[in-house]
C-alpha cells in the first residue's frame, strides 16, 4: 500500500513540506511513502476543453498524466499547501481543476486529507481542500490545520503537531 503527500509550496524546506513529511513518515510502518512536490512537475492549466467528459481522461500531455498514476496506485492521498492570497496555492489550484475528471469515483474509498499552514487567516484553503476530497469521493480523515510564516514555525504550534499524530493514528487504524 502507498501514501503519497502532494505539496503544493513552492518551498522544499518550509513549514508545509516539513509537516507534510512527518506524516508521512508517521505512516511508513504500514505505507510506502512518496512525497510529490508539485514545482517540480510541468502541469498546464485545464482548458475546459470538456474532452474529459468524452474520454473520461484529461487529454493535455504534461506530468499530470504519470500523477494520475500515482492518484490511483496509492491507497492514501495527502494534499498540503501553505495560504497564498488567501487560499491554496496556484500550483495545487493547477492540480486540482486537472483531476475533474475523476470525480466521478475513480478514487473512491482512498482515504484522503489534508494539511494547511496559514499566517493568520486561512481564508479559503481549508473548504477548497474539503470540496476537493468530497468531490473525489475519498474517505476523509480531519485534516491538520497550522498557523505560522517564517521556517520553522511548525514547531512552535503543539497544536498542529499534536493533531497531525492524530492524523497519522487515524490513517494507520483504517
Amino acid at each position: 500500500m502507498k501514501a503519497i503527500g502532494i505539496v503544493g509550496s513552492p518551498r522544499k524546506d518550509g513549514n508545509t513540506a516539513y509537516l507534510t513529511k512527518q506524516v508521512l513518515d508517521g505512516l511508513e510502518e504500514k505505507f510506502e511513502t512518496e512525497m510529490i512536490f508539485l514545482k517540480d512537475q510541468e502541469i498546464n492549466p485545464c482548458e475546459a476543453c470538456h474532452s474529459c467528459i468524452k474520454e473520461e481522461k484529461c487529454i493535455i500531455e504534461d506530468d499530470m498524466q504519470e500523477l494520475y498514476k500515482k492518484l490511483k496506485e496509492a491507497s492514501v492521498i495527502i494534499l498540503s499547501s501553505p495560504v497564498h492570497m488567501g487560499g491554496i496555492t496556484s500550483r495545487l489550484r493547477m492540480f486540482m481543476e486537472r483531476m475533474w475528471h475523476l470525480r466521478k469515483g475513480q478514487l473512491k474509498d482512498k482515504i484522503g486529507s489534508f494539511i494547511v499552514i496559514g499566517r493568520r487567516d486561512l481564508g479559503s484553503a481549508v473548504n477548497e481542500m474539503e470540496e476537493f476530497l468530497t468531490r473525489l469521493k475519498l474517505v476523509k480523515i480531519p485534516g491538520v490545520i497550522s498557523y505560522g510564516f517564517n521556517k520553522g514555525d511548525i514547531n512552535k504550534d503543539k497544536e498542529a503537531l499534536k493533531n497531525a499524530q492524530g492524523q497519522i493514528n487515524q490513517i494507520l487504524n483504517l
